[in-house]
């Protein structure tokens, strides 16, 4: 009896210690994905979200612009308003240009209080543009702003093909990042997601970008992104869960001696 006496609160403490101390409050994940449209202007190392007459103009960065949500959009991002101003996004300045960039609320969404915060970005991984011909029609390839890791863009730039034939005349350019979702503190529990943001460059072949973006106006272009969840990080119950197998193991090993 003296055993038991002893062993069952030493075994409830130290189990309540591990869930009051090493196990956060959890948040719902967030689900959905979402798009959402903007204004940048890229100059040199720096692209400049700033949305137009409904928030900041383009300016020394960094700076804060604003987006507007798109369909589709679902989960917890349905409530949005189409094309109405839905959050606030913060400029990206390099070097470095890709790879892990940390940027606390890079975007929120201020009024369903979702916030992204930047874990990486990705390097274009294109062929370096100075090795291909600016105007040839189909051609794929990624700026080089720097010597050494960090210094290749996230930017991959893709040549049309015009219907007559010819030399190419617009391109497309697109970039993805890695952020992680929540509501309220990312301590709660977050959601890995990947965006994908990609312009149309009309009358702006390779070349005539890669020139623009060396001026001090910089290459001006409304953007479109997408965001969806990667489903490839650990769910944040996984330290709930270990906490209430120590919880099972102690009441187990209790009953075991109330039983003996």
């Amino acid at each position: 009896m003296s055993t038991l006496s002893v062993s069952r609160p030493k075994s409830l403490m130290l189990v309540g210690s591990l869930l009051a101390i090493g196990i956060p409050v959890l948040a719902a994940p967030i689900t959905g994905i979402v798009n959402v449209n903007g204004v940048a202007s890229v100059v040199g190392n720096t692209i400049n979200f700033y949305g137009g007459a409904a928030c900041d103009a383009p300016g020394t960065p960094p700076s804060t612009g604003c987006f507007t949500a798109s369909a589709p959009r679902d989960g917890i991002f349905t409530g949005l308003t189409t094309n109405a101003v839905s959050g606030t996004i913060e400029d990206l300045v390099g070097p470095p240009y890709s790879g892990n960039i940390s940027m606390v609320d890079f975007m929120v969404f201020t009024g369903i209080g979702v916030h992204f915060d930047l874990k990486y970005i990705l390097a274009g991984g294109a062929p370096d543009c100075t090795t291909v011909v600016g105007n040839a029609p189909g051609v794929q390839c990624t700026p080089v702003l720097a010597p050494g890791p960090g210094g290749i863009s996230p930017f991959v730039i893709t040549n049309n093909a015009p219907a007559g034939g010819g030399p190419a005349t617009s391109s497309s350019v697109f970039f993805n990042v890695y952020v992680d979702a929540y509501t309220g503190t990312k301590a709660s529990g977050s959601t890995e997601y990947i965006g994908t943001f990609s312009t149309p460059s009309s009358g702006r072949n390779i070349a005539q970008i890669l020139a623009a973006i060396g001026t001090p106006t910089g290459s001006d272009n409304s953007f479109a992104a997408n965001f969806t969840p990667t489903g490839q990080v650990p769910e944040p119950g996984t330290v709930t869960l270990l906490g209430v197998g120590a919880l099972a193991i102690a009441v187990g090993a209790y009953r075991r001696k109330r039983a003996s």
